[in-house]
């Protein structure tokens, strides 16, 4: 045990260490040989202030020394660990760091060589760290010394720039800036690392994860929308040190992005794994498609006569659109899309189909108004030209109905009305002109002329 000397030096040091940890480091003794059992539990753990190096030493078999650290604020904790190895087996030691209810975070055993840990960060708060023998019948001879580094957010180059701990779920997800990297660490198998943002505009967003130092490492990086529903996922795999996940349209709103390892890691502190996440969006207003738009639901609006770009990410990636025309009209639709760099393979790569909705019953028609396959080789494909109906008419247009109805009656096949026209006239989509469309028709220009609410299609009854 310290003699009450000891205690009293310790603590005016400690009061002078508030006021310099920050300025310039130094070196104190934590325990010396005749010290043993005054730190020996997570109750009596002595303070390793920040900054500083700290130095101990195992003085009997079954010792263990406990350590205290205090965050002032978020930060980032970097634990360092020197001693005068002697031997590999008989100097070694085992350290754990843990979370202010004693929950193990970080382990390391078989520590027999100058090390500095994993930088992580953490949420202001109280820490444990411990030292033992990796044997307990050959207690290290020698004195280790201890650092814990500490650099405040206030200090980061970014708000976000290293991942606080702990972020294991949506509700603790940590915000991160777009466009800015952002360092994590995985500390075993179990560990999930979960980041939000948000966008304010439409626009795209791609997630790139990158593990340049652990070039076997296995990680999984997924996307999810507001709805915490997966958008996207892409998975590092052996010698990668970078994946992405590719650019996808999203309208404005509240993101998550999930990190997870697939390596069966032990919670070994050393072989923790540090990567490196970053968001990237760019605002594109509606010449992109927004997911989700896989059902008539939630599809997009596609312009007449102006270009969207879209991305299909998966096999089974479906993207809907939808262009409302008010009168009967001609159209046609062009798919153009990028050549593939292997083209070994042929076939059609692409699938356009156009329906028409059916407001009657609220879904679509189940006979396409057209369909185009978009070729492999081919960069660009226009398909034919379909007829819509819809639309209304004036008296002009009531006549042309009434004439070709009697010319149709009388058997007269010439200059009967077609293609838009007859759609337009066709209200009973019946495909053919008959007392019915001239009944709706009729009707329709009558309350237009009274000035009563009214709609180009039957009424039902």
């Amino acid at each position: 045990m310290k003699t009450s000397k000891q205690k009293r030096f310790a603590a005016i040091f400690a009061g002078v260490l508030c006021i310099s940890c920050l300025t310039a480091p130094f070196s104190a003794t934590a325990e010396t040989a005749d010290t043993a059992g005054e730190n020996d539990t997570l109750a009596a753990a002595e303070e390793l202030p920040l900054n500083a190096a700290v130095s101990g030493e195992i003085s009997a078999k079954g010792d263990v020394d406990y350590y205290e650290i205090t965050l002032p604020e978020d930060g980032t904790l970097q634990i360092g660990m020197t001693a005068d190895w002697v031997s590999g087996f008989g100097e070694s030691y085992r350290v754990a760091f843990y979370t202010a209810d004693g929950t193990t975070v970080f382990q390391n055993d078989y520590v027999a060589e100058n090390i500095q840990f994993p930088a992580d960060g953490w949420k202001t708060g109280v820490y444990y760290f411990s030292v033992k023998p990796e044997y307990d019948t050959y207690p290290p001879k020698s004195t280790y010394t201890l650092t814990a580094n500490f650099t405040p957010k206030s200090q980061w180059t970014t708000d976000s720039s290293c991942e606080l701990e702990p972020n294991g779920n949506f509700n603790t997800a940590n915000p991160i800036a777009l466009a800015t990297p952002c360092k994590g660490v995985f500390s075993d198998s179990n560990d999930a690392d979960c980041y939000t943002f948000s966008t304010e505009e439409a626009g795209k967003i791609s997630v790139t994860l990158e593990n340049p130092d652990q070039s076997t490492a296995n990680c999984t990086v997924i996307l999810y929308n507001e709805a915490q529903e997966p958008v996207g996922k892409a998975a590092l795999r052996n010698s990668s040190t970078s994946v992405t996940i590719p650019e996808q349209g999203f309208n404005a709103g509240t993101f998550y992005v999930q990190l997870q390892t697939d390596n069966a890691l032990t919670n070994n502190w050393k072989y923790a794994e540090q990567y490196q996440l970053t968001v990237d969006f760019t605002p594109t207003g509606d010449t992109y498609e927004s997911e989700p738009n896989d059902t008539t639901a939630n599809a997009d609006t596609l312009p007449v006569n102006a270009p969207v770009t879209g991305k299909l990410v998966s096999v089974n990636d479906t993207d809907f659109y939808k262009v409302t025309s008010d009168s009967a009209a001609q159209f046609s639709l062009t798919l153009e899309h990028a050549l593939p760099d292997n083209l070994s393979k042929s076939g059609n790569a692409w699938t356009v189909t156009c329906y028409q909705y059916d407001e009657k019953t609220g879904s679509l028609r189940e006979t396409p108004v057209l369909t185009m396959q978009a070729a492999l080789e081919q960069p660009k494909t226009t398909s034919d030209t379909a007829l819509i109906r819809g639309g209304s008419v004036d008296t002009q247009d009531l006549f042309e109905m009434l004439y070709s109805c009697a010319k149709s009656s009388a058997g007269i096949r010439e200059d009967l009305l077609e293609g838009a026209a007859f759609l337009a006239a066709d209200i009973g989509e019946n495909d053919a002109l008959d007392s019915t469309d001239i009944y709706y028709a009729l009707l329709y220009i009558a309350q237009k002329s009274a000035g009563l609410p009214t709609s180009w299609k039957p009424v039902e009854q």
